[in-house]
């Protein structure tokens, strides 16, 4: 299975839209094959393209990202720097939005980790004789029961956030690599023997 298709089948669910758009990036690459900058700018801010034989203008929304004008009228290298620019942008967008979501699920999963070290201490608490010793509690009881479904669902949930992590870091890796040969290919193609630029993942640092 291609890891494009295996992004979306491994997602946890309502997740979705918090993972890398690996399909997004993967196309401003292929439009670096075609020679499309104007692609790659509506691409990175998130603007479907129009057909390759229409000749619609670039959304005012990608202006920002790449100077077509200077990219008709400065060769080759104006045209991988533009494709550079817009990857490397949208590249960026979506490793701010992963590290957001998953600082926001870990804050959450702290306070219920919290919640429930406090529960079991009160349910020890009130297991305890005069003299400290903790007596013994039935599996059976619905004190017991709830406290361990309630660990049980933090550690379901903290496994999923952990294969988050794990499946956006291979996408990054992969993306970064997929870039790196497009761009090799494509400086080769214009006699640019120079490194092209790539940047490592930093999700998920802190």
């Amino acid at each position: 299975m291609k890891f494009g298709k295996q992004i979306q089948s491994q997602q946890t669910p309502g997740w979705g839209s918090y993972y890398v758009d690996y399909k997004g990036l993967k196309k401003i690459i292929n439009s670096l094959a075609k020679g499309r900058p104007a692609d790659a700018a509506l691409l990175a801010a998130g603007i479907r393209p129009p057909r390759p034989e229409t000749e619609e203008p670039l959304h005012p929304d990608a202006a920002p990202l790449i100077n077509t004008a200077s990219v008709g009228g400065g060769g080759d290298g104006t045209l991988l720097q533009a494709h550079k620019a817009a990857f490397f942008f949208k590249l960026e967008r979506e490793l701010e939005k992963i590290n957001t979501f998953y600082y926001q699920r870990e804050a959450t999963l702290k306070v219920r980790l919290r919640t429930l070290i406090d529960k079991r201490k009160l349910l020890q608490a009130s297991l305890s004789d005069s003299q400290g010793k903790v007596k013994g509690l039935s599996r059976d009881s619905s004190s017991y029961g709830a406290l361990y479904e309630g660990f049980r669902n933090f550690e379901r949930d903290l496994g999923r956030l952990q294969a988050y992590v794990e499946m956006n870091a291979t996408a990054f890796r992969k993306i970064l690599k997929k870039w790196d040969k497009a761009c090799r290919r494509q400086a080769d193609h214009f006699g640019q023997r120079r490194k092209c630029p790539t940047i490592g993942p930093r999700a998920f640092s802190g």
